[in-house]
């Protein structure tokens, strides 16, 4: 793995990049290409922090923040719309 001279919290893989939750107010996840390039981010204006991530079979990518005691259901299909966890929950 290339070395990015970040830090992050946590690390996921999905659609052939390393995705990062880094410790950064203004872009709490960055995603990388296999050459270590920064190809996206997520404002923390859609997430206010990230810590501990990962992507469902559905492509749905899962993030906490421990923060605020928070988990987001973020859909990258339709421009970053997310979902808090105590929505998510009333439904069950």
């Amino acid at each position: 793995m290339v070395e990015l001279g970040i830090d992050f919290y946590d690390i996921a893989w999905f659609d052939n990049k390393w995705w990062y939750a880094c410790n950064d107010s203004e872009f709490p996840i960055r995603v990388y290409n296999g050459n270590g390039v920064l190809v996206e981010s997520i404002s923390s204006s859609v997430l206010p922090a990230a810590h501990g991530m990962t992507f469902d079979t559905d492509g749905y990518l899962w993030v906490s923040n421990i923060n605020t005691d928070e988990i987001y259901k973020i859909d990258l299909n339709t421009s970053l719309a997310r979902t808090t966890w105590g929505s998510i929950k009333s439904t069950f």
